[in-house]
């Protein structure tokens, strides 16, 4: 005579079967492993976000420090003769707007060793933009509309109409315009009169 075991209803068996707790924990573990997946992805991309936004910041930051010291160009008044405000490989002139002078200064930017370096009577070099710079220059804008690479004093009676910087970096290419907003001082009527200061 088998004895049959029945369950009555509203009777719940108790814990798992070996089998259940196993398959149990391998969907745990593969529900976790997505879950870190997904959340090492989500912090890379954010370190790169984070990296990108800081070197979008910085370069606009150097755009800028080019474009306010370079608007208010003036000529050296010290310059005379064949003086060259700049060439290919550098710019040298005075500002109202320096980086880190203070007042009317000499300014000069240049490029060496791939990099662009800046210096007024403050800072002797600064580099601005690290690079690697490949293909870097200073160019002019002329009178009658048209670039070159080189400005004498001698050749022009006002300041180019616009300084442009051009290079190529790992992150991309710079082009920085920056139109000149004045006409420039001429030298020799910023200087006093001797006849007439000493007769006040």
């Amino acid at each position: 005579m088998s004895v049959v075991r029945l369950i009555r209803p509203g009777m719940r068996q108790r814990g798992f079967t070996l089998l259940e707790a196993i398959v149990t924990l391998v969907i745990v573990s593969l529900l976790v492993t997505i879950l870190m997946q997904a959340l090492g992805q989500a912090m890379s991309l954010r370190t790169r976000l984070l990296r990108f936004d800081g070197e979008n910041r910085v370069a606009g930051l150097q755009e800028a420090w080019f474009r306010e010291t370079v608007a208010g160009l003036q000529r050296d008044l010290e310059e005379q003769g064949d003086g060259t405000l700049g060439t290919r490989e550098s710019i040298e002139y005075s500002t109202p707007s320096p980086l880190a002078a203070q007042g009317f200064s000499g300014v000069r930017w240049w490029l060496e060793g791939g990099r662009l370096h800046y210096a007024d009577v403050k800072v002797p070099d600064v580099v601005i933009v690290e690079g690697p710079l490949k293909d870097a220059a200073f160019s002019y804008l002329d009178e009658d509309g048209a670039w070159v690479d080189e400005w004498k004093w001698k050749d022009h009676k006002s300041p180019p109409k616009m300084v442009r910087f051009t290079a190529s970096t790992a992150r991309g290419s710079l082009d920085w315009l920056v139109p000149i907003m004045a006409d420039g001082l001429d030298p020799e009527k910023l200087k006093l009169d001797e006849v007439g200061s000493s007769g006040i």
